[in-house]
């Protein structure tokens, strides 16, 4: 089960090379979750609260299609996810909810 307290203690208590591989497959379950569409644009054009907000599109479809590439990604790309805002939340954490209902279809699928 995936929360976004869990996540964010998950991220901060592992070493940089772990958290680009954390950071990495959360923005790769998000752009498989984004419309052929948008994945080819690397933007967000359907408001269905799936995949990327439109802030987070390009840079999210560019992050996960480097860790594909390169199994990992800069440290630079981490940081951007790791940033938090005014609410204390990293900008990762905030997908929490699609992240969970991932795991949870992966886990189901695996029974």
């Amino acid at each position: 089960m995936v929360t976004k307290d869990s996540l964010t203690k998950m991220i901060q208590a592992a070493n940089p090379e772990k958290q680009a591989q954390i950071v990495g497959r959360a923005c790769l379950v998000l752009f498989k979750r984004q419309t052929e569409s948008e994945r080819q644009t690397n933007s967000t054009n359907t408001e269905n609260s799936i995949g990327f907000t439109g802030s987070d599109a390009k840079c999210g479809s560019l992050t996960a299609k480097t860790f594909l590439k390169h199994k990992t990604l800069q440290p630079w790309q981490v940081e951007r996810w790791l940033k938090v805002d005014s609410r204390g939340t990293m900008r990762i954490a905030k997908y929490w909810k699609q992240l969970d209902q991932a795991a949870r279809e992966k886990a189901a699928a695996a029974t």
